[in-house]
């Protein structure tokens, strides 16, 4: 059968590589949840299962999430095909993973075709039927009611053929489908679809569908509650056993053997449902020996052992040893609790880092009365204004119109000072307001907000693999079948050993090492092993998250701890970036000049050109005369590094603006920032621009200096005015760089790497994009550019320099954690092993309880991993304030 699957997984693979009309690879990243984990050691199967798939690249597998992620050709393989072909290699359910993209509104409508009838009003691009059904009451109505919680995650194929009425009623639905509306939210908000649908609905039950807490979450708190339920089973049959074994009763007694004998048949069912068809097809499909089989091995070898000692009681030739149904069944359930406080762990960690969470559900929304009403948060739509309650969490990001509070945002930031909120300032989803009621004018929609963003990144990132992974996934791989041949040592030693230097009968000798090896097997837990990095990683890319810390690669989480240079990015990183024109040199024909300035600097987001151009705006609106439009300036282009060159569309003269090297100009330096503008080639104006540091920027500087790492500043500015900002500081001249294109930040970073150097590089510009990559950890700042975002390993949501000694102390404390756990698998594994096997003679493991080793090996590495949470990491460094 294994080499069956084998020929026609490759003859399917090789029939598609030796179709040439396939055209082209189409790679699409494709995420699927994963229904059925038992423990953490099912990593292995999975992850070999995708060798087989030559048109799959980069899988990804996080089972603490249940998630798995790689890129698919699809012109070679179809989703639904990996999905069957996944699940009868592995045994485990797959489902895909569609996160709405962009402005989606899913309804739960009792008749799709009436919504399809009502037509697509404008600004509605998609209206499709999904395959998930909902069941409800018969009692819903209204346009805010909504699904009792416990039914909320129930779903069935189809309505069930016996219905009359196909699972449909007018009015009073039986069952619900689910349509999703696409919608453009620049032309249509969501509550005029809500609203329009239900108009022209025909009168149908039409409601919101359930929000979605996680798939990742969903199905962990399903596989928990599955596990629960299969444990409390197995333990309401053993309990019996149990005490029927200790009580004063004659055990020869038939009736108790008949008893027991049918109590522990039911567990062994269990047992085998739970075990076996999950270990065989990865035996057979993977090649890997994974614990479910030895579970399976050693607990039917139990039962059967005693099935035998059953069979010649009855015959009234009793074995010496007598029947162990009460080990047999024990053995079963206390796994099977032990996979209940796994579950329930992987549960918890997931929770934990959830930021979906913060997400609220309902809005108070202003009426164009001037009167509030309660809605569904997804039913915000632009140009609304909410009501903030005291004491309650705000909504998604908008600016304050009314009111004045202090808003707690250390959900989001990490700093536990809450904030003063009043007229104009901007406040952010899943913060928390405080004692005063806001007004508050929406900026973004609910899943474009600051909770879904961060929750996109930090999901995004989850499923990367830390370096350190890697020996984890090796040490599971060969640690299954390393107990196998230790378990069958120990039963071979053992049934010498008693037979040839105790004396025992053969009867005797091979019950006593079944029983060691029985324990053996048992007791090793390689579960520990697979949990001790992915438990860690994902709690603590969590708790920076909370500081506003995404790490978009998780693998530089292991990386930052080893940081011996840290080079910030001047202009807007290690300065606030807020400049003001100090002096300005205009020479002939201003009013023109300024015009042509103002046309070419519009656009031009650096921090340098957005100053001159908001100085140019303010200098207009003083002024009277002509020319105070923007001349009309084409063939824009950006020189990164150096400035930004036009063209007048009307006298067709190329003017540029940059920095007086790029523009051939000699001029006498200062401790200014310089941006000189030249038309035809003349030099025509001059402005002279001052940055300040950021106030806490000289504190961070000195304890990364107390650290020992040295810390560098490089910029595309002045000599003058990166030597009088590096000197504020006290960054010694020799470690800083003016006049630095791209390509030469990209050098200096290169140069110190070479010199045995583990660099972290600050910046937020398009121009720091490429050092942002060359750099061992490259770190980028929220308001910065898009390309500068996409280069980065990780992304500081706000500009407070003391995240990167956070970031230095996550690192450190999850690496030390890791190895924690990796210490801990392996001394419980080695001391566990020998008791269980009998190394030390009067102190041994019995087999009914070495089931127990899986709560006693896992539950330490899940303590290690939370105390990552645990720690408040920027209580230190609460006294540098934040701007």
């Amino acid at each position: 059968m294994h080499k069956h699957w084998f020929k026609t997984a490759h003859a399917f693979t090789t029939e598609l590589d030796d179709d040439s009309e396939r055209g082209p690879a189409s790679y699409e990243r494709v995420i699927l949840t994963i229904g059925g984990l038992k423990c953490g050691c099912c990593e292995s199967g999975i992850s070999r299962a995708f060798r087989h798939f030559p048109a799959i690249r980069n899988p990804q597998v996080n089972i603490v999430l249940a998630r798995v992620e790689f890129d698919l050709d699809t012109s070679r393989l179809s989703i639904s095909d990996v999905i069957s072909q996944l699940h009868r290699a592995t045994g485990y359910t797959f489902e895909k993973y569609d996160q709405p993209d962009g402005q989606v509104l899913e309804l739960l409508v009792s008749d799709p075709t009436e919504i399809y009838r009502a037509g697509k009003p404008y600004g509605v691009n998609l209206v499709e039927s999904s395959t998930k059904h909902v069941w409800c009451p018969l009692s819903f109505s209204g346009r805010n009611s909504t699904i009792p919680r416990e039914i909320r995650s129930f779903r069935y194929s189809s309505p069930s053929q016996d219905e009359p009425d196909q699972g449909k009623r007018k009015g009073n639905a039986l069952y619900q489908h689910t349509v999703r509306i696409h919608y453009d939210a620049s032309h249509i908000g969501s509550r005029t679809v809500f609203e329009y649908y239900q108009r022209l609905g025909s009168g149908q039950n039409l409601q919101l569908a359930p929000p979605e807490t996680g798939t990742s979450l969903g199905i962990s708190a399903m596989q928990t509650r599955r596990a629960f339920l299969i444990f409390l089973l197995a333990l309401a049959f053993t309990l019996p056993i149990l005490v029927l074994r200790w009580s004063p009763i004659d055990h020869n007694n038939l009736v108790y053997a008949h008893v027991s004998l049918a109590l522990a048949t039911l567990v062994q069912i269990i047992a085998t449902e739970e075990f076996v068809p999950g270990a065989f097809k990865t035996l057979i499909h993977s090649g890997v020996f994974d614990m479910d089989f030895l579970i399976a091995l050693s607990s039917t070898t139990a039962y059967i052992f005693s099935v035998i000692s059953y069979v010649f009681q009855i015959r009234h030739k009793p074995l010496e040893t007598g029947s162990f149904f009460e080990t047999a069944t024990l053995l079963v359930t206390l796994i099977l609790l032990g996979r209940v406080v796994s579950e329930f762990a992987r549960l918890r960690a997931a929770k934990s880092v959830s930021f979906r969470s913060l997400q609220a559900e309902t809005a108070l929304l202003v009426t164009p009365k001037g009167k509030t009403t309660k809605i569904d948060a997804r039913l915000l739509q632009y140009g609304d204004e909410f009501v903030v309650s005291p004491h309650s969490r705000i909504v998604t990001d908008g600016t304050v119109v009314h009111g004045g509070s202090e808003v707690d945002e250390s959900m989001i930031t990490g700093e536990s000072l809450p904030v003063a909120k009043g007229l104009g300032t901007k406040v952010y989803a899943g913060t928390t307001n405080g004692s005063g009621p806001l007004t508050v004018a929406l900026t973004a929609l609910p899943h474009e907000n600051s909770v879904s963003k961060i929750a996109d990144m930090v999901e995004n990132a989850e499923l990367t693999k830390p370096k350190v992974q890697a020996l984890a996934d090796r040490i599971a791989s060969w640690f299954v079948p390393a107990i196998a041949v230790i378990g069958l040592s120990v039963l071979l030693i053992w049934l010498f050993v008693d037979r040839y230097h105790s004396h025992q009968t053969w009867q005797h000798s091979i019950v006593n090492a079944l029983t060691y090896a029985i324990a053996t097997i048992i007791v090793s837990c390689p579960c520990a092993i697979g949990l001790a990095v992915p438990m860690v990683i994902l709690i603590a890319g969590g708790v920076s998250a909370r500081f506003g810390i995404i790490f978009r690669d998780p693998q530089k989480l292991e990386v930052a701890r080893n940081v011996t240079d840290v080079v910030f990015d001047k202009t807007g990183t290690i300065t606030t970036g807020e400049l003001t024109v100090v002096e300005a040199e205009i020479k002939k024909s201003p009013q023109v000049v300024k015009s042509m300035i103002r046309g070419l600097l519009k656009n031009d987001k650096h921090p340098v050109a957005a100053a001159v151009f908001q100085w140019l705006e303010e200098d207009a609106n003083e002024s009277r005369g002509e020319n105070l439009r923007p001349a009309e300036i084409i063939d824009i282009e950006s020189v990164p590094g150096n400035g930004v060159k036009g063209r007048n569309k009307v006298n067709n003269l190329v003017i540029r603006a940059g920095n007086p090297q790029w523009l051939g100009i000699k001029i006498l330096d200062s401790q200014h920032t310089l941006l000189c503008v030249t038309i035809a080639g003349v030099l025509h104006a001059t402005f002279r621009l001052q940055d300040r540091p950021r106030h806490n920027a000289g504190e961070v500087v000195e304890l990364l200096k107390s650290r020992g790492i040295a810390v560098h500043m490089i910029s595309g500015d002045s000599e003058g005015a990166v030597t009088e900002i590096a000197h504020s500081l006290g960054i010694p001249k020799s470690y800083t760089r003016a006049r630095q294109l791209p390509a030469d930040k990209q050098a200096y970073i290169r140069t110190l790497q070479e010199n045995g150097g583990c660099v972290i590089f600050c910046g937020d510009g398009t121009n720091d994009s490429i050092a942002i990559k060359q750099a061992d950890v490259g770190v980028t700042i929220n308001h910065g550019s898009d390309v500068a975002k996409s280069a980065s390993d990780v992304v500081f949501m706000t500009a407070r320099l003391h995240n990167m000694l956070i970031l230095l102390d996550i690192s450190t404390a999850a690496y030390r954690r890791i190895m924690f756990n990796f210490g801990w698998s392996a001394l419980y594994n080695i001391v566990a092993i020998l008791m269980a096997a009998g190394a030390f003679v009067k102190v041994r493991i019995p087999p009914a309880y070495a089931a127990l080793g899986e709560l006693v090996s896992v539950i330490p590495v899940v303590l290690i991993a939370f105390q990552v949470r645990w720690r408040n990491y920027g209580k230190r460094y609460r006294s540098m304030d934040y701007e």
